[in-house]
């Protein structure tokens, strides 16, 4: 049974690999940067001696490329997806062009929403899998800015809200995480009031409970009373936080 990572190469994606690879599973991991997907796959055959393949594909290049995880399977069986993929713009202020917008919503729900779509029905057949969606506290409410991400990734909340009702009658466990600040590249040289989590912490979280929920949990779990209080403020209110 293999367990398939989408993003796989950086950040959290290489926090839920290691982790995955501790416990012995078997290992599809999927990224579009070779160089790094290829170092972390040899890393974690040596380190850990089990099954770890790796696949170069750009999810966002076209809608033919989401194909590639569900050919590199062929009729292998499938434990688990998981979608530690996404990406933020500097400039995603509600300006950008039309290109930028399209690709931004491509990497954080279009690539998802249709590499899921190839790989359940198998899943469906064999009644059994785990998927596994990460969305972002950015979504709570609109922000002035990450305008693009944030409308994805609360899209992408609905998406995997739907997903559950379909799975879960057929023994498929689907469960979204949502996360909060984490200690990545992609937070680099940002000043943020609340602390930044770090990836391995959460991927050991999510590791321990696979298979166990369906649902929506936050990661950090004090995000939880966070996000609620930000979606019951007064509008008036939230638009003065620097949130």
């Amino acid at each position: 049974m293999t367990w398939v990572v989408i993003g796989a190469s950086a950040g959290l994606g290489r926090a839920l690999s290691e982790e995955l690879a501790r416990d012995g599973r078997s290992l599809l991991l999927v990224a579009s940067d070779r160089r790094d997907l290829d170092a972390l796959a040899a890393d974690l055959r040596v380190r850990f001696r089990g099954e770890v393949r790796a696949l170069e594909c750009d999810v966002t290049a076209t809608g033919e490329a989401t194909e590639v995880p569900s050919q590199a399977l062929a009729d292998a069986p499938i434990e688990g997806l998981l979608f530690p993929v996404g990406a933020v713009a500097e400039d995603d202020n509600g300006l950008l062009p039309a290109s930028a917008a399209d690709q931004l919503i491509r990497i954080n729900l279009t690539s998802v929403i249709s590499i899921v779509g190839r790989l359940l029905p198998r899943m469906l057949e064999q009644r059994h899998g785990v998927i596994v969606g990460f969305g972002s506290v950015a979504a709570v409410r609109g922000r002035r800015r990450n305008v693009v991400y944030s409308a994805a990734k609360r899209a992408l909340e609905s998406y995997f809200e739907s997903l559950r009702h379909l799975c879960e009658p057929h023994g498929i466990t689907v469960m979204l995480y949502v996360v909060g600040f984490m200690d990545t590249n992609q937070a680099f040289g940002q000043k943020l009031r609340l602390p930044r989590a770090q990836p391995t912490r959460l991927a050991r979280r999510v590791c321990r409970e696979l298979g166990r929920h369906s649902g929506k949990r936050y990661l950090p779990r004090w995000w939880g009373p966070i996000s609620l209080a930000l979606r019951v403020i007064p509008w008036p209110v939230f638009r003065r936080l620097r949130f």
